[in-house]
């Protein structure tokens, strides 16, 4: 489906990102909600870092398939960063998620451990306010049993009010397919602007 990933490169703000017109899916999260760990289970290789210490990724990553890009932001939440340095993070995110075409989705992963947060909701609304589909994906769900899973999955939706929550583990791979695969029938596969 969308084949080898390789990364491409990293910014800061609008004028790096990619110029060509690639598809794009906008990965977003906590600091600790596993975005570098669903990447490489997604890639199948290790293109993004994993580091002990959450919040240390400063910079926006493309990873290309040969249909899309995986887009991983900075997260958000704790962060061993100063205030001041989480305040730019701001200051890039949201002009390259306001302005750039290319987004045709935005995927918000959340520890499935904890509640979704006001993180989460004041994203979801930015998101949609710019006209962009949102996903919300549940990772780490090889800590929870189904039920507890089914009963998260469910509050998710209800508090979000985004209509396609995904239970993911990028440890023992569940949900990695039919996550990809939703991703590209909806988001890719029809791609015509969403904006």
């Amino acid at each position: 489906m969308s084949g080898r990933f390789r990364f491409i490169k990293s910014a800061t703000q609008l004028q790096e990102c990619p110029s060509d017109p690639m598809p794009e899916i906008a990965v977003l999260g906590r600091s600790n909600a596993g975005k570098s760990s669903l990447i490489n289970a997604w890639t199948g290789s290790a293109l993004a870092k994993i580091s002990a210490k959450p919040g240390k990724t400063r910079l926006i990553n493309f990873f290309e398939s040969k249909a899309y890009r995986l887009v991983d932001f900075p997260g958000y939440g704790y962060s061993a960063r100063s205030g001041d340095e989480q305040a730019s993070w701001a200051g890039m995110i949201e002009p390259v998620l306001g302005a750039r075409e290319n987004f045709r989705a935005a995927l918000i992963l959340v520890d499935c451990r904890r509640e979704v947060a006001d993180e989460e909701r004041l994203l979801v609304n930015f998101l949609k306010q710019r006209g962009l589909p949102v996903g919300i994906v549940l990772t780490k769900v090889d800590k929870l049993n189904r039920a507890e899973a089914d009963k998260v999955k469910r509050a998710s939706a209800s508090i979000t009010g985004v209509d396609h929550v995904a239970l993911v583990s990028s440890q023992n791979k569940t949900g990695l397919v039919e996550l990809e695969e939703f991703v590209f029938q909806n988001w890719i596969q029809t791609s015509g602007s969403t904006r």
